[in-house]
């Protein structure tokens, strides 16, 4: 802007020089007329720059390129997680029968086998050379009293096949006649036994005249269910037998009952015999070792 006011002025004085008369010398005077002329446009200024003009109208879009050729083949990506599991296919066709295999290895020797039958009986050999006289033998021990050794065997068994249902109380009852005093009797009993009920339990024992065994300790077998999640109907087999000292001589009524397990247990639902025999068998027997 400075600079456009000098070159004003300057234009100016050049314009007075020309109708002024002044008290320059020539040549001084000629000096400026020529810087006059160099600076003095002959087509004059420019202008002050326009403001801009209005924006043209948009042109109308461009037809559409041609399609790119396709791009490179990308990388291979991360293999993604394994997919679930799908269903089951159908059976496939039955394939053809294979070739025969190679004869296998020898397999490891087999168990012994079952005994044969027994031979016919062959005929008698001849007597033989009679043999040297062994050497004595040593020292037995010393036997029982002839008092509590049994002289004959002496032994009964009561059977019977059904089913009882009492969860308390005499099942059966057996007379048996004991002929010595100072024996033992063995009993046992073998039959189907049953409890039903989670947490239940039921006792089956033996009576000797209406008490239990106190000689040395009483017979007797505990079966105890526990059975949280059902309500299961187990009929088994089962035995139990014992030894009881201390009994009179004389005729003997065995018992075998059943009834409530000690300690609290919850009486079960019983069962005595299930499509089988039952039996109690009872043996007079010497008395035990001391």
């Amino acid at each position: 802007m400075r600079i456009t006011l000098y070159l004003a002025a300057f234009l100016v004085l050049c314009k007075k020089g020309d109708s002024v008369e002044t008290t320059v010398s020539p040549q001084k005077e000629n000096n400026e007329m020529d810087l006059c002329k160099k600076l003095t446009p002959s087509h004059g200024f420019s202008g002050i720059p326009g403001s801009n003009g209005m924006p043209g109208v948009p042109g109308v879009p461009g037809l559409q390129g041609q399609q790119g050729r396709d791009g490179e083949k990308g990388q291979t990506g991360d293999k993604g997680v394994q997919g679930l599991m799908g269903q089951k296919g159908d059976k496939g066709k039955q394939g053809s029968p294979g070739k025969s295999g190679a004869p296998g290895m020898t397999g490891i020797k087999g168990d012994k086998g079952d005994g044969g039958s027994r031979g016919i009986i062959g005929k008698p050999g001849e007597q033989g050379i009679k043999g040297l006289q062994g050497r004595k033998g040593d020292k037995g021990e010393k036997g029982e009293s002839p008092i509590s050794v049994v002289s004959q065997s002496n032994w009964k068994q009561c059977v019977w096949k059904s089913s009882d249902g009492r969860d308390s109380g005499k099942i059966k009852d057996c007379l048996f006649n004991k002929l010595q005093a100072d024996t033992a009797i063995k009993v046992s009993f073998q039959g189907n036994m049953r409890v039903i009920g989670d947490n239940r339990c039921s006792r089956w024992f033996f009576k000797f005249n209406g008490n239990e065994c106190g000689g040395p300790m009483t017979i007797e077998a505990v079966v105890y269910n526990s059975w949280p999640s059902g309500n299961p109907n187990l009929l088994h087999h089962r035995s139990f037998e014992g030894y009881c000292e201390n009994i009179l001589q004389g005729r003997i009524t065995v018992e075998l009952w059943v009834g409530q397990c000690p300690r609290g247990f919850t009486l079960g639902d019983a069962q005595t015999g299930w499509n089988s025999v039952s039996r109690i068998m009872i043996e007079e027997v010497s008395r035990a070792q001391s």
